[in-house]
């Protein structure tokens, strides 16, 4: 029976996190050509400017939601009162809406002295403004993917955010290219898109939620406070993380650099796809086991994921880590070649989330916000400290360690909390005993490739393409398949009513 439910939950947490990740793929795949057309026809220097605007409004943004985003995701899935459910979204918005409104007339005004006694550079200044004009619909786009989670409905995130987003970033980035316009007109085109994603969200959340229910609405605001005020910080300190080393290099080296360091940080970012989807799923699922005391399934639920989550991005980050050059002039462009090395170490550093999985969802699930903000305070601490020792003196390369050492850091303490909370800790022998082998058989192949053969790219598609048949059967001798996930590949036979007898005999010769 129990063996039963597990599979039931494995098949809605598969189910939901295969809807969101074939809608990540899609917003990485479309995304991902709209920076490279857009990278290369601005070169570094102005795809610099406007990557630095853009950062601006998505820092100035999470700081804006105070946490409620995430708030909204774990606080709907436990009310089953209407004017609960109700008073969760309307106090959210509430009090992020103003909040987002002063925040971007604020960042209006501000935009010449920030252009230029922070970074130095005047040209700045009009891509700030037009992100700052954006800002309030970047914040209700993130209210409504808060709402959508807290739901845990998949496709109207897919639809919001990995849809909507992208496709429209993507026609008017190929506007500007087709007529042949400016900086200006480039951050107009990423703004825009925002504004599209959250008008979208708005609709989401009047049409689908209990948003404008014929229901009173219980007042939520100081619990949903008490609650997301440690994520305010938490999203703070991620946000010093993931944005402050391109203001240190804004600062202390120049807009080109900052253009060169944002094409090989979402390379490296690529890494945590896998990751997003299922980190997506996870949380109101485990919060759901949570609220009923159910700490074996949320154990095992987290293990499965994470062993998923690593094993799909290992082969991966092993084409990223070893063969960053390549990689960056085959996407990019040979005038972002110099930021190869600061790839290979952000990869690392991108990696360790996949090490250990969804474990800051998982600690957020559970209530343990003030931790988080801890371990947060602390790792932003150590970030800014490193960012403002290397970069002065290393640049790219000092960004990037700074970085990979940060997040190394985050997720011991994260993975750490966790266990020391609840018992429940990531590595499992399915998952560890693949990845060793499959590391000793890349190894092996590398050698072979680097020593024998100039690489280039056919040669590099074949060898990854030996290496993958090689961790395929691998993952299936050697612990990577499991029988609650032989369950979910007996169900989608029955589901679909196809015939999967040849590959249940495959299975069952190979599989241990």
């Amino acid at each position: 029976m129990g063996t039963a439910i597990q599979g039931e939950r494995l098949r809605k947490l598969f189910k939901g996190a295969g809807i969101v990740f074939t809608g990540v793929v899609l917003e990485l795949v479309v995304s991902f050509v709209a920076k490279l057309l857009i990278a290369r026809y601005l070169g570094p220097t102005d795809y610099g400017a406007v990557s630095i605007g853009l950062k601006l409004m998505t820092a100035t943004s999470i700081f804006v939601l105070v946490g409620l985003d995430s708030g909204i995701g774990r606080y709907l899935p436990r009310r089953d009162d209407p004017a609960d459910r109700r008073g969760v979204l309307k106090s959210a918005l509430e009090i992020a809406l103003p909040v987002g409104l002063l925040a971007g007339v604020g960042l209006f005004l501000t935009a010449d002295p920030i252009a230029v006694r922070v970074f130095h550079d005047p040209a700045v200044a009009p891509v700030i403004r037009v992100f700052s004009v954006v800002l309030p619909f970047a914040v209700v786009f993130r209210m409504a993917i808060g709402g959508v989670q807290g739901m845990q409905q998949s496709l109207p995130k897919v639809f919001i955010q990995n849809l909507t987003l992208p496709i429209s970033r993507f026609l008017l980035i190929a506007v500007v290219l087709l007529y042949g316009l400016g900086t200006v007109a480039a951050a107009w085109a990423y703004g825009i898109a925002y504004v599209f994603a959250g008008l979208l969200g708005a609709y989401y959340l009047v049409r689908y939620t209990p948003l404008f229910a014929d229901a009173p609405a219980t007042s939520m605001h100081r619990e949903l406070l008490a609650f997301s005020a440690p994520l305010m910080i938490t999203a703070a300190m991620l946000q010093v993380l993931s944005h402050i080393d391109t203001f240190f290099l804004g600062y202390f080296a120049s807009t080109t650099v900052v253009g060169v360091y944002n094409v090989v940080y979402p390379l490296a970012q690529l890494l945590t796809v896998v990751l997003s989807a299922f980190g997506f799923m996870v949380m109101p699922v485990i919060s759901s086991l949570d609220a009923g005391d159910s700490v074996g399934e949320m154990r095992r639920t987290y293990q499965l994921s994470s062993k998923w989550i690593l094993l799909a991005t290992l082969p991966v980050f092993l084409v990223v880590v070893l063969f960053p050059e390549m990689v960056i002039r085959v996407t990019f462009g040979a005038e972002y070649d110099q930021g190869a090395l600061a790839l290979s170490v952000l990869a690392v550093g991108f990696f360790t989330h996949a090490v250990v999985g969804p474990n800051g969802n998982t600690l957020t699930s559970v209530g343990r916000t003030r931790l988080i903000m801890y371990d947060n305070v602390a790792v932003a601490v150590t970030n800014v400290t490193l960012n403002l020792l290397l970069i002065p003196e290393y640049g790219l390369l000092g960004a990037a360690v700074a970085t990979s050492v940060s997040y190394g850091l985050l997720n011991a303490l994260y993975t750490y909390q966790l266990y020391g909370e609840t018992g429940i800790q990531p590595f499992t022998a399915g998952m560890v005993r693949p990845s060793l082998l499959a590391l000793l058989v890349v190894g092996v192949v590398y050698w072979i490739t680097t020593t024998f053969f100039v690489v280039t790219l056919p040669l590099l598609v074949v060898g990854f393409g030996v290496f993958v048949s090689l961790y395929a059967l691998i993952v299936l001798r050697f612990g990577g398949i499991e029988d609650e996930e032989l369950l979910l590949l007996w169900s989608f036979e029955e589901r679909f009513d196809v015939d999967l007898g040849p590959l249940k005999r495959i299975a069952e010769k190979i599989v241990p």
